[in-house]
């Protein structure tokens, strides 16, 4: 009984040059993916009608834009300190 609402932020790399890293953010609703924001396509994409009319609002406001630098923020910054720890220890 009732709603669950969650949001994934992941960086897909495969080096630690920043060409080779994307920012993916994800929102679901009860376990189904409604918009997504992907730093390769650089805009956030609608999978339901909720997501669809959730993506044309944020792609012309300020979120698009936040997100756009999620990338340098969260994912640059981290790729190389988890690459320097983890990766290239195994």
């Amino acid at each position: 009984d009732g709603f669950l609402y969650s949001v994934t932020g992941t960086c897909l790399f495969n080096s630690t040059k920043a060409d080779d890293i994307a920012y993916i953010e994800s929102h679901y609703l009860n376990k189904l993916k409604f918009i997504s924001f992907d730093s390769r396509v650089g805009k956030f994409v609608g999978y339901t009608e909720l997501g669809v009319s959730n993506a044309k609002r944020w792609n012309e406001g300020p979120e698009v834009i936040q997100r756009r630098n999620e990338k340098e923020r969260y994912c640059v910054n981290n790729v190389g300190l988890d690459y320097r720890t983890g990766l290239a220890k195994s």
